[in-house]
């Protein structure tokens, strides 16, 4: 499954990734010690087996973590193929594998997308995927390996982890490990930044998730202010809102791409998104949709000016090795009214009509549609670290930070 984008901050004001941080830390090209039995393999992502070992790594290391859950084997085998993934068109990958005596031990990404070092003009490279097991050794020589390709490439920095563009999975988790990670959002032991940061990375931008609980409804104090100051709103503006009509799920995507990309081009790691991976994303998020969810916010002529989409945290149900075969299809099938918790995983409102009350409105709506379809409560995020007007109405809305997830950098330049 891929994300669409991460929640915006529908400001002029937010500070876009337009280029790299400038106080990243130089790379000190470390000399690596030979560690007897431990190899750096490369892996070739056109070859399914190597996709399926490529795989193999994240759950020999988290198996026995009570917190980890496997991402959908079918879904991540698909989205890893190059040849089938419209999204990965305008990447150049390299993935490797450490094994230490035969055993996988840990593995990572290095990539460079063409179409963000266009869009921003920057020389930058990513890492993803990253997995360790708790060894210096191990890890380091992941890191170098991807370092030495990105520098290769002719790149100046490299920033990580990313899985592969901010439309996807990005960021490791830093604080809280007390529970699951929510749909599309990435979870890690808590050693993994102590590998990274003692390799020589350094931070590069934080990304923050907010939970809110919605079980009270308006009998909540903060929600029932927070309804009041979007009914105001509402009557002003002139404009409805609607939830998803998937009678009519094609036009509606076609209708919300163009301004998809008018939403985010201020924001953060944005690069335009092409009709072909967009539609890509919407598919693969309609096989969990809840249409009542998915907020679209029109004019008086019926066109869209802002659109939110909250996902039911699938999660709570999915199989925890991440197979649907012999027996974790079952959990799906039967659980979807079971789950509790979602995600609110995208919000935006076109430029011209921001600050006009039009993101209390989905927020609230949100959470009294959430309330009503049975949901107790919910993550909101990623946000910004430094998106000071989304993050201050996440609070004023009853929500508190629950969660912190980091970018880490390099400089690469001689």
């Amino acid at each position: 499954m891929s994300s669409v984008a991460e929640l915006s901050a529908e400001s002029e004001e937010v500070n876009p990734f337009g280029k790299p941080p400038q106080d990243l830390p130089r790379w000190a090209e470390p000399m690596l010690n030979e560690q007897p039995g431990l190899k750096i393999e490369p892996v070739n992502l056109a070859e399914r087996a190597e996709r399926v070992r490529f795989l193999d790594v994240a759950d020999a290391i988290n198996r026995n973590d009570p917190n980890f859950i496997a991402p959908l084997r079918m879904e991540r085998m698909r989205f890893l193929d190059t040849a089938k993934n419209p999204a990965l068109s305008e990447l150049t990958i390299q993935p490797f594998i450490a094994t230490r005596g035969g055993r996988l031990v840990g593995r990572i990404t290095a990539h460079v997308d063409r179409a963000y070092n266009a869009y921003h003009s920057c020389a930058l490279g990513w890492f993803g995927f990253f997995e360790s097991i708790d060894d210096l050794d191990v890890a380091h020589a992941l890191l170098d390996a991807a370092v030495r390709w990105v520098k290769a490439q002719g790149m100046t920095q490299i920033i990580g982890p990313n899985n592969f563009t901010t439309n996807h999975q990005v960021g490791m988790l830093v604080e809280n490990f007390s529970r699951p990670a929510v749909v599309e959002m990435t979870y890690n032991p808590s050693y993994y930044e102590r590998l990274v940061t003692s390799y020589g990375f350094g931070r590069a931008k934080d990304l923050l998730a907010y939970w809110i609980d919605v079980s009270r409804g308006l009998e909540d104090p903060k929600i029932k202010r927070f309804h009041q100051v979007s009914e105001k709103a509402k009557q002003r503006s002139g404009l409805c809102m609607r939830g998803a009509n998937m009678k009519d799920f094609d036009a509606e995507v076609a209708r919300l791409f163009g301004l998809y990309n008018e939403t985010w081009q201020k924001n953060w790691g944005f690069v335009p998104v092409g009709e072909a991976e967009f539609k890509g994303i919407a598919r693969d998020l309609k096989q969990i949709i809840v249409p009542e969810l998915v907020l679209i916010a029109e004019d008086k002529a019926g066109r869209p000016v802002g659109f939110s989409v909250t996902l039911p945290n699938v999660n709570e149900i999915m199989p925890k090795n991440g197979r649907l075969f012999p027996f974790g299809w079952w959990p799906l099938v039967t659980g979807m009214k079971r789950i509790k918790t979602a995600r609110l995983f995208t919000l935006g409102v076109a430029p011209g009509f921001r600050r006009r009350g039009l993101e209390a409105m989905f927020c609230i709506e949100t959470a009294l549609t959430a309330n009503r379809l049975g949901f107790t409560s919910g993550e909101i995020g990623w946000t910004l670290e430094d998106n000071v007007l989304i993050n201050r109405a996440a609070e004023s809305f009853g929500a508190r930070l629950d969660r912190r997830y980091r970018l880490f950098g390099l400089e690469l330049a001689e």
